[in-house]
């Protein structure tokens, strides 16, 4: 299996891929930024298996990158690659959601969870994304987890 991890935080990237490569035996990739990530994606031989993004990516933010690229693989522009977003609060979850997001993960990351998750990534088909009505429902759920 093959990773894509972006994040700019070196220590948030070195803990995904300390994690990938020693519990998931994954071959892990790192970028530090969407623009990096996008000609990665673009790239012919280029391929992934998953996407690992930091949703605090600057300067957009990593959910905006997120579906932007799904935008583009919806134009068959760049591969689609499942994905998993790491968050840091709970309200994030339907950015997630809204951007395309496989799955998602609060940081800091359990190196077996993430592990885990992105194991099961491998060969899923993308979720639909930009959906209010089921971004709205995130949002009450974790609101009401908050409580």
């Amino acid at each position: 299996m093959r990773v894509l991890v972006v994040s700019e935080d070196a220590k948030e990237r070195q803990r995904a891929v300390s994690a990938l490569e020693l519990q998931a035996a994954a071959e892990v990739v790192e970028a530090s930024s969407g623009d990096e990530v996008r000609q990665r994606l673009l790239r012919e031989g280029d391929r992934f298996d998953v996407l690992v993004v930091d949703g605090d990516l600057q300067p957009r933010g990593g959910y905006a990158m997120l579906y932007d690229l799904r935008a583009q693989a919806d134009l068959g522009d760049v591969q689609a690659v499942p994905s998993l977003i790491l968050y840091e609060r709970a309200q994030d979850i339907w950015l997630a959601q809204w951007a395309g997001a496989n799955d998602w993960l609060i940081k800091p990351v359990d190196p077996f969870e993430l592990a885990k998750r992105v194991t099961a990534l491998e060969g899923a088909e993308l979720p639909p994304y930009g959906d209010s009505g089921s971004a709205a429902k995130q949002v009450s759920a974790a609101l009401r987890e908050m409580r």
